[in-house]
């Protein structure tokens, strides 16, 4: 099982001046199809990072976008993660 760890680095709105919690909507893309759709709410200038696994060969071209009223910033990588425990391996 292939996976992708999405990681949402900002996510905010401004109102007034003032960041404020926001939604978007992340939509994940392995080569040209769409494996994942992730609703996300809430304000973070902290990386924020979810595992995403799916069944299509690994290796092939990941991205993310995303909709949202207000300003985010967002990446996805693919990883190996131990099928056992779901962490990642140590960097070597």
């Amino acid at each position: 099982m292939a996976s992708i760890k999405l990681t949402v680095r900002r996510l905010y709105a401004l109102q007034n001046e003032r960041m404020v919690s926001t939604r978007a909507t992340a939509s994940i893309y392995v080569g040209d199809q769409l494996i994942a759709s992730e609703e996300i709410s809430g304000l973070t200038e902290s990386a924020v990072s979810k595992y995403i696994h799916h069944e299509l060969p690994a290796g092939q071209p990941v991205r993310v976008e995303w909709q949202t009223p207000g300003i985010a910033d967002m990446t996805v990588t693919e990883v190996e993660i131990c099928p056992c425990c779901r962490h990642e391996p140590p960097e070597l």
